[in-house]
């Protein structure tokens, strides 16, 4: 198998949070890290909620219950 010509490090930096801009590929500095870890946690309990409701909805109506895409 022949290796791609292409370089990901090479490529212009694109920052993966807001609060993180000069985030570097590959490692954070604490700060940056715990900043965006800050910005992802208000999103923690709204993943857990939806999939509370979406485990009592395998429950009692089996797979069939969820929407295609879901299944």
């Amino acid at each position: 198998m022949k290796a791609p010509n292409h370089d990901t490090l090479l490529e212009p930096h694109k920052a993966q949070f807001a609060s993180a801009p000069e985030q570097a590929r590959k490692a954070a500095t604490v700060e940056d890290a715990l900043a965006a870890a800050a910005e992802l946690k208000s999103q923690v309990g709204k993943v857990r909620q939806f999939s509370r409701e979406r485990r009592a909805t395998l429950a009692k109506f089996g797979k069939n219950a969820l929407p295609p895409e879901q299944r």
